[in-house]
């Protein structure tokens, strides 16, 4: 395995490391020295990322709780909406002809469907993101999120408007 470039955290050095703990730490300052963002303040980490999935989980935390002491709905939604901009991000780069790869246009969720299905108090949630529409200006997302028995917690459907980054 090659080194990564850490002078800018990608997902292609990601890939390169295995994702590893130090990329992530990198991945999550780059982020708080930009005044930070959820992916950061709840360490949500990068597992799988090509063209067709991407897969990200999160740990359990008090900041991801609700008041009954399992996962809140929201972060749960949030962990899926990550993976779900994520995957249109890794298709864009293959899949948009003449693309550039450090200036694509935001995929914007602009409708997000999500069932709850169960929840947990402990542990780590996976998130599955696959991508069963892409366009040039919509895309459509199915994101899985499963706890650490491989439970089923919620399903999520997500449309990205792929709107063009202000100059």
């Amino acid at each position: 395995m090659t080194k990564p470039d850490w002078r800018r955290v990608t997902v292609e050095n990601g890939l390169a490391s295995g994702f590893d703990d130090a990329w992530h730490e990198q991945w999550w300052f780059q982020m708080e020295e930009t005044g930070g963002n959820i992916i950061s303040s709840y360490r949500m980490r990068m597992v799988e990322a090509d063209a067709e999935h991407v897969v990200m989980e999160m740990p359990f935390q008090p900041a991801a709780r609700q008041g009954t002491g399992v996962f809140a709905a929201g972060a749960i939604i949030q962990l899926a909406d990550v993976g779900a901009t994520s995957v249109c991000f890794e298709w864009m780069k293959t899949h948009v002809e003449g693309a550039d790869r450090d200036n694509l246009p935001f995929p914007l969720s602009v409708q997000i469907s999500t069932n709850l299905i169960r929840n947990t108090d402990h542990g780590k949630i996976t998130s599955e993101s696959r991508i069963i529409h892409g366009g040039r200006r919509m895309m459509v997302v199915e994101s899985t999120v499963k706890d650490e028995d491989g439970r089923l917690l919620a399903t999520v459907t997500s449309t990205h408007m792929v709107a063009s980054r202000p100059a």
